[in-house]
């Protein structure tokens, strides 16, 4: 046989042994529902620091396709939290961890698709500076993480009603910490009644406050009559009380 002829033979062979092999096994997949992973996810915010004690609400706002897993068996998702969240707005400590078998298989993160909102108090309207807020000054709103302020905010209406307001406060701002202060009941300079209690009876003077103050602070006052400069507490508008010891 000569050369050609040997070659000749060899490819044919190997021509029958590639047609005579089995097909290659495709890769078994599975597909997973996206909307799986979200509600996880919201179901980790919702149940996880600081988000459940802030009273967040979650909504899923979007949705990828759902995802192919190119290997076969029991598919287990868990939400968890990949660091401490530092605040609110730090929705990139959760993960969504997807599970073959029990071996982790991808880890998914959820934030593109989720809006978290906090209710919120705002200025109903324009609110001057030292006005005492009511009830038909503040809104309810709610209000996304993202734009939340960066100072603590006020959790209840209750925190606001009866506070005076420290500065100018516009039309939909959100009350936070700073803005707010309890009002001024004594202002410096002006007439006021201390009294002096004496078991169930009382002792009214007259005087002048030296110090402006809101209820329970400590201010300096003098009796216009001997020039005495004494400390008393304020308990109202335009009076304080001297608290002997007992």
């Amino acid at each position: 046989m000569n050369t050609y002829s040997t070659i000749r033979a060899a490819f044919i062979f190997l021509m029958l042994c590639f047609l005579a092999a089995p097909p290659a096994r495709a890769t078994e997949s599975q597909t997973l529902n996206a909307g799986w992973l979200l509600e996880t996810a919201k179901s980790t915010i919702l149940t996880n620091s600081p988000w459940s004690d802030a009273g967040c609400n979650v909504e899923i706002e979007s949705s990828p396709p759902d995802f192919i897993l190119y290997r076969s068996g029991q598919i287990e998702v868990v939400g968890t939290l990949n660091h401490t969240p530092n605040n609110l707005r730090d929705l990139g400590a959760v993960d969504v961890e997807v599970y073959i078998n029990g071996e982790l298989y991808m880890v998914f993160d959820p934030s593109p698709y989720l809006s978290v909102t906090l209710t919120t108090f705002a200025a109903a309207h324009d609110i001057d500076r030292d006005q005492v807020l009511t009830e038909a000054d503040v809104d309810q709103i709610e209000t996304d993480i993202n734009t939340l302020p960066s100072s603590d905010i006020y959790e209840s209406l209750d925190e606001i009603i009866g506070m005076a307001a420290r500065m100018n406060i516009q039309v939909g701002r959100i009350f936070s910490d700073g803005m707010l202060a309890l009002p001024i009941l004594v202002e410096r300079g002006e007439e006021l009644t201390v009294y002096i209690p004496l078991g169930p009876a009382s002792i009214a003077l007259h005087g002048i406050a030296l110090d402006s103050g809101s209820l329970g602070d400590e201010i300096r006052v003098k009796n216009p009559d001997s020039n005495t400069i004494i400390t008393a507490e304020v308990t109202g508008p335009s009076t304080a009380t001297i608290r002997l010891l007992n």
